[in-house]
């Protein structure tokens, strides 16, 4: 045989080598048995301390690593962020394990992010061998030098906010594998749901689900990626010092795969995490802890399984302003225009205002408010800008609807209809605004005296109703044209006549003495007054 022939000195040479091979093929091994002996399983290493220790993480992700474990959790960053892993994975292997992700959120667009993860083994010793077939002698050994492993990804993602609370997530890899002068490349895009406090009465209640590699295509190899379905729960205890978080996930080719793990912040600086991951049974049990100051994070895990120890170091930097912060101030910048431009009767472009806030956060209630009460106005009416009593009435109502007054603002709109009758677009707005505040509808105005407005009609109909001993409602119609023109004497002096004819003398006599106040010389409310006393 020609390995019986093989001289000791050769095999010495080689001994160190394939034993790092050994180990290095059997962990991969082992590792097949719970990922369907799919390939990229570099992939399920992790990306940081702190993950790994945890284990239970796709809930969780809320640093520079979500773009490896949850891209949906990239909302939760709102400052650039840089995170890096370097490992050797077992002593003396010079088998390297790296990771490094960027986070840049956005004020608008949401939270973009890229990251790189690599396996890399070197040294391996390339020797070719020439024997005779006939004879299985050796006729000659060549040291060809050695080759390298290296296994890399380049990870994108984004995640943004899409309703309240749910948060989408869309990931791409791309996967390049080397071994010697063999390569090959793989293509996927994974898709995520991360809901950030369930409802109400869970508010620290995580939930997310993703599916990884949904889309697969590859170069240079039959080999696909795994299709992996993930769920994922979490919650916060102990005013958020405590964190629990579990994780279950399916590759379609391998066993069904559990993750339990939890962290405790002792003290605002230092905390200690702890991890299991299993199948049937438990596979891995991992631990860590980590340092925090300022901008700044330490993280360090260690994991016992079939190989024995291995252990992991990351480093966790931020910088810049908070997106939150800036997102803000852009809100509150544009609701001062918008509130400027509905002021001045340019609705239309206040409305463009309000929903560019409203789009950078969604969840400001306050702010959908505003805009449905512009869109509302705008289907109707888009500016009134002039220095007419019908404008001034509908600036006025809508800064009436603005302040959640429905009353002033339909009597607002009442006295910008009867400045203008001819107005439709304006009668069907104040019709509008009357049934959402279940009040009366005004008819449409057909003028029957040449000269007549509207305020003089309803003058004139309040004094029939007196005659006609209809005082409560020419009580109302006063009301309608007070509300209109508070100054309106006529209106007071009618409204004055109903009550005391309904021997409401109390409020007779308030109202005339209003009268009064605004035309001292009215001697026939003088008179009244006299005769009161």
């Amino acid at each position: 045989m020609i390995k019986d022939k093989l001289n000791k000195k050769i095999w010495e040479n080689l001994s160190f080598r394939l034993v790092v091979i050994i180990l290095f093929l059997f962990n991969n091994i082992l590792h097949s048995v719970y990922t369907g002996g799919q390939p990229a399983e570099f992939l399920q290493f992790g990306a940081s301390a702190k993950g790994l220790a945890m284990k239970a993480y796709f809930s969780i992700s809320d640093d520079a690593t979500a773009v490896y474990y949850n891209p949906a959790g990239l909302v939760q960053c709102d400052r650039k962020e840089v995170l890096a892993l370097h490992t050797e994975l077992f002593p003396n292997t010079q088998t390297i394990y790296d990771f490094i992700g960027f986070v840049y959120p956005t004020v608008k667009y949401g939270v973009f992010s890229v990251g790189i993860t690599q396996l890399f083994s070197s040294g391996f010793e390339k020797i070719e061998v020439k024997y005779d077939p006939l004879s299985e002698e050796i006729i000659s050994i060549e040291n060809k030098g050695t080759f390298d492993d290296r296994q890399l990804a380049v990870l994108f993602g984004y995640g943004k906010e899409v309703v309240e609370h749910i948060n989408l997530g869309v990931g791409f890899k791309y996967v390049s594998r080397e071994l010697d002068v063999y390569k090959d490349t793989m293509l996927s895009a994974d898709i995520s749901l991360l809901i950030i406090g369930l409802n109400s009465k869970l508010p620290k209640l995580n939930l997310a689900v993703g599916i990884k590699n949904l889309i697969s295509t590859a170069s240079g190899t039959e080999d696909r990626l795994p299709f992996i379905f993930k769920l994922g729960a979490s919650h916060k205890f102990m005013r958020d010092r405590l964190t629990l978080g579990l994780d279950i996930e399916k590759n379609v080719n391998s066993e069904l795969k559990w993750m339990l793990g939890t962290e405790y912040w002792l003290i605002e600086l230092f905390a200690l995490r702890l991890g299991f991951e299993g199948v049937g049974y438990l596979k891995e049990t991992t631990a860590g802890f980590g340092f925090k100051y300022k901008d700044y994070r330490v993280d360090y895990s260690f994991a016992y399984h079939e190989l024995g120890f291995s252990h992991r170091i990351s480093a966790d930097i931020k910088w810049g302003k908070s997106v939150k912060f800036d997102r803000e101030e852009a809100i509150k910048r544009l609701v001062n225009e918008g509130i400027a431009l509905y002021t001045a009767g340019k609705f239309m472009e206040a409305a463009k205002r309000i929903e560019s806030a409203y789009q950078l956060d969604p969840n400001k209630k306050d702010v959908k408010k505003m805009l449905d009460n512009l869109l509302l106005i705008t289907a109707y009416i888009r500016s009134a800008t002039e220095d007419t009593e019908e404008h001034q009435g509908i600036r006025k109502a809508v800064q009436s609807l603005m302040e959640n007054d429905l009353v002033g603002t339909v009597n607002a709109l009442r006295y910008a209809y009867y400045k203008n009758p001819n107005n439709k677009s304006l009668h069907q707005l104040l019709n509008r605004m009357e049934q959402i505040a279940g009040m009366p509808l005004t008819e449409a105005y057909r003028e029957e005296v040449a000269g007549w407005s509207i305020i003089d009609k309803k003058i004139y109909e309040a004094r029939e109703d007196v005659l006609n001993g209809r005082y409560t409602d020419a009580i109302r119609k006063c009301q309608e044209i007070l509300n209109l023109e508070p100054k309106n004497i006529t209106a007071l002096e009618i409204m004055g006549s109903a009550f005391f004819m309904m021997n409401e003398i109390d409020k007779a006599r308030a109202v005339w003495k209003k009268v009064l106040e605004l035309d001292p010389t009215n001697k026939v409310i003088k008179q009244f007054l006299e005769e009161l006393e």
